[in-house]
């Protein structure tokens, strides 16, 4: 019997690999929609949140504290019944890390559990399939603003948001009951191609990342800075032309009308768009520090940017579309990363970043 005639058969529980923000937030979601959770990070946080629960923090509202949920580092903490009652694994684990998210389940979790791979940028799902085994794979993209002061404690910023999910490998009985069970505490759509869902989540978080990560600025202040804000709407209208030579259309995403920003980037004066981005990107659920810029203060060398403005630049390279405002973001940030460029080289002098574009 196929998977997809048996898929109703697949228990309740979920996985989710990464206890960050997006992750404990999820968790917290699902954990309000009576969706069992299983939370799998390194032994500390595993251990902070078995002992103190997972606290999740709201604006003008009292803090939870949900313990219902089991957290390991390790599959072998698990015994056979609590592994055989997952029947979803969510990834919130960066682009880079979906090949090694998904060759890890191998020999712990059923094959017949789909991995959904919630990214931010493009390149990472087409890794994972490589090392799925068969197992049925769905591309994620979220919209959820979550920030994290410590490990175990999540906390709800920003537009509600939600859930995007699409097929890989999986086949549609399969998404259907995955989008099912996440809307048990999500808000949640289905996209017919993983391409344009990733590449409109793409765009979504252009504006309000890289530059402020560079500048070392809150996203709200690059966006109010008219040069600075010229590079960015530079640098969404090169991906929106690389979307279009691929022949992959914007689609709506959980609380952001992405196919009404694309329009509005390519043909409203900076004026009307200035003000119009702060409401139509993630950006406005950034708070004070871009996503970006906290991967560069913790000394990671593999960045994000790899993944957005790099995966922007790579495929103008190939489609001929010239990328020149996502190429000086891109060039620059990976130079911080890797240590060739002060972190703090344009963090007096923003505009510095703009002298190759004069």
């Amino acid at each position: 019997m196929a998977l997809g005639e048996r898929v109703t058969d697949l228990p309740r529980g979920v996985a989710i690999l990464g206890a960050g923000a997006i992750g404990s937030l999820i968790a917290v979601r699902l954990l309000r929609g009576r969706v069992p959770v299983t939370l799998v990070d390194s032994p500390e946080v595993a251990r902070t949140i078995r002992e103190h629960g997972l606290v999740y923090e709201r604006a003008h509202r009292p803090r939870l504290v949900l313990r219902d949920l089991d957290a390991i580092s390790d599959w072998e903490e698990l015994d056979r019944t609590e592994v055989a009652n997952i029947g979803l694994v969510i990834s919130t684990l960066k682009a880079g890390e979906t090949a090694r998210a998904a060759a890890s389940l191998e020999g712990h979790v059923p094959l017949e559990a789909p991995l959904l791979l919630l990214q931010e940028g493009v390149g990472g799902f087409e890794a994972a399939r490589d090392h799925a085994g068969g197992r049925p794979l769905l591309a994620g993209a979220t919209t959820l603003g979550a920030g994290q002061p410590r490990a175990g404690v999540v906390r709800g910023v920003g537009r509600p948001g939600g859930v995007a999910v699409a097929p890989i490998t999986a086949p549609e009985p399969v998404v259907r009951w995955v989008a099912g069970l996440l809307e048990s505490g999500l808000r949640t759509r289905v996209c017919g191609d993983y391409r344009a869902m990733a590449w409109s989540r793409l765009v979504l978080g252009l504006p309000g990342n890289a530059v402020p990560a560079i500048v070392d600025r809150p996203p709200r202040q690059v966006l109010a800075d008219a040069a600075l804000f010229r590079l960015e709407v530079a640098a969404l209208r090169e991906a929106l032309a690389v979307m279009r030579a691929l022949a992959v259309a914007p689609v709506g995403l959980p609380g952001f009308p992405v196919p009404a920003m694309a329009w509005a980037v390519d043909r409203l004066p900076l004026s009307i768009l200035r003000r119009l981005l702060r409401h139509l990107t993630m950006s406005s659920a950034d708070g004070e520090r871009s996503s970006l810029r906290g991967e560069l203060e913790t000394g990671e060398r593999e960045c994000g940017v790899e993944y957005l403005n790099g995966a922007v630049v790579r495929a103008g390279l190939a489609l001929g579309v010239a990328t020149p405002a996502n190429a000086l973001i891109y060039r620059t940030l990976t130079a911080m990363a890797q240590g060739t460029i002060p972190r703090d080289a344009y963090a007096r002098n923003p505009h510095g970043l703009l002298a190759p574009t004069r």
